[in-house]
């Protein structure tokens, strides 16, 4: 069977490139192995400017009926209060961030895509990509196997090595050595207010705390650390003394309270993963796939639901579809190279350790907070952000005498 578009994931990223191009009248297939999305500790924080992808997307409506928004952020440094900003006041999007169950957005925006039209196949296991001027994808599923063919393939599937290898993309990977565990949590206390996201940071430890509300009772928190310093928290029998790691490093600032977890707690790795130029020979990467950002800052939702907005975008504006990829392709290296650049510098001042990097925020927190424009904004508000020659030392304070 042919289609215009053969989506491989049907997360995030693969649903909503799927519901825009089938809502534009594509003939769309969505490979999805999962029966039922479950949780896996992923990134629940999508920010401002990942609101205003989806919004571009035409899937912001979907995602809104299971997110909620936090117009506001605390930033809390070793346990003292450093700033309250109103995101919907100072973004470019005029939106907070917005939190949600990450299984339940999956649902409703496979849904979306389902709705719009594209052909949704659960339960779907990809074996095999071949590419070429007419893509093939093998799939096995319960009634046996089967071969499609697309314009284009696009792989949403995440941090999968083996299709990305099929293909004969080459991974990169950063140096940036740090840990991140996250844990659903529930029976949150009633100081916590849902309007609000938490974000600690101890930098004398090199560790960050996060509480993101998805409602009055339920939210998602991480502790972030280094391996050396900490030993990895794994499992729900951990669940005590990630709150003793989580309380120390927000040095109980975030009200967490006696909030008991209501699904898996996990660490994983935190390191840059990325392609240059993801498209290649009728397929494109997307998402994960393409890169992931992990110092780290929850860029992973709103990088994926760009590089949707962006492929499609250049799918749509020519028939030539090879010409398409290898655009969308150079326009990715552009953000997502931003988006690591900034982010490695956030890593530098709040998380690095060692004397070096202990002189570097002795000389650039007071300055900072005594001007919260110093650090650049492409975190919350987005990789079109012009960066400027001098960003790197306004934020180090290496532009002062």
């Amino acid at each position: 069977m042919a289609y215009d578009l053969i989506v491989v994931g049907g997360g995030i990223a693969g649903a909503s490139l799927a519901q825009r191009m089938a809502k534009s009248g594509a003939r769309v297939l969505v490979l999805e192995q999962e029966t039922e999305f479950r949780d896996r500790i992923r990134g629940e924080c999508l920010q401002p400017w990942g609101v205003g992808e989806a919004r571009q997307l035409g899937v912001a409506d979907a995602l809104r009926t299971c997110a909620n928004e936090m117009r506001w952020v605390n930033f809390v440094i070793n346990g003292q209060h450093a700033m309250k900003r109103d995101f919907v006041a100072t973004t470019p999007q005029a939106s907070g961030m917005w939190a949600f169950y990450h299984p339940r957005a999956q649902e409703a925006l496979v849904a979306a895509a389902a709705a719009a039209g594209a052909e949704v196949r659960r339960g779907a296991t990809v074996q095999h990509i071949a590419s070429g001027t007419k893509p093939k994808v093998k799939i096995a599923q319960s009634g046996g196997n089967a071969e499609v063919e697309a314009r284009l393939v696009a792989v949403c599937a995440g941090r999968n090595p083996a299709l990305r290898a099929q293909v004969g993309f080459q991974t990169r990977r950063g140096s940036i050595p740090l840990f991140l565990s996250g844990v659903w949590v529930t029976n949150l206390p009633a100081e916590m207010d849902p309007s609000v996201a938490y974000i600690a940071n101890d930098v004398v430890n090199g560790t960050v705390s996060a509480l993101f509300p998805q409602s009055a009772d339920h939210g998602r928190a991480y502790f972030g650390f280094h391996p050396q310093t900490c030993p990895r928290l794994q499992g729900n029998g951990d669940y005590p003394r990630f709150c003793q790691e989580f309380n120390r490093a927000a040095g109980n600032a975030i009200p967490l309270g006696s909030a008991q977890p209501a699904g898996p707690l996990a660490s994983f790795e935190c390191v840059d993963v990325w392609v240059d130029h993801p498209y290649r020979d009728g397929v494109a990467l997307v998402g994960d796939a393409a890169s992931s950002n992990d110092p780290s800052w929850g860029q992973g939702l709103a990088l994926a639901l760009r590089d949707a907005r962006v492929l499609s975008d250049e799918m749509l504006a020519d028939q030539d579809w090879a010409a398409a990829g290898d655009r969308y392709a150079a326009r990715h290296d552009r953000h997502y190279g931003t988006i690591r650049t900034v982010s490695g510098w956030f890593y530098d001042i709040f998380q690095r350790l060692g004397p070096e990097a202990e002189a570097r925020r002795a000389r650039a927190l007071p300055l900072i907070a005594q001007d919260p424009t110093r650090p650049p904004d492409m975190l919350f508000s987005g990789p079109d952000l012009p960066l400027a020659p001098d960003a790197r030392a306004r934020f180090f304070g290496e532009d002062t005498s």
